[in-house]
C-alpha cells in the first residue's frame, strides 16, 4: 500500500471508528486522491497519517496528552495545499 492508500484507509477507519469528522475527512481524501500533485510533498503525508492515527477531539485537556487536535491536522493539510 502508497502512502496515499494509507492515508485514505486511516482517515476513512478514524471516521467510521472513532469521532474524525467528515468535514475534515473530505479534505484529506482530496489530497489521499491527488498523488500526483502531493508526490513531492511525502515527509508531510507521513506526517498527516500520523496525526489522523492519533487524533483525539479532546487532545490537549490533560498533562502531558500525545495525541493530536483538529488544529494540527488542519495546519498540515494548509502545508500540503499550494
Amino acid at each position: 500500500m502508497d502512502l496515499f492508500e494509507e492515508l485514505r484507509t486511516v482517515a476513512v477507519r478514524q471516521n467510521q471508528e472513532g469521532d474524525f469528522p467528515d468535514w475534515l475527512l473530505s479534505d484529506v481524501l482530496a489530497i489521499a486522491d491527488d498523488p500526483g500533485k502531493h508526490g513531492e510533498s511525502l515527509p508531510l503525508v507521513e506526517t498527516l497519517i500520523a496525526q489522523i492515527r492519533d487524533y483525539d477531539p479532546f487532545a490537549g485537556t490533560g498533562c502531558f496528552d500525545t495525541s493530536v487536535g483538529i488544529e494540527q491536522i488542519r495546519a498540515t493539510i494548509r502545508r500540503l495545499r499550494p
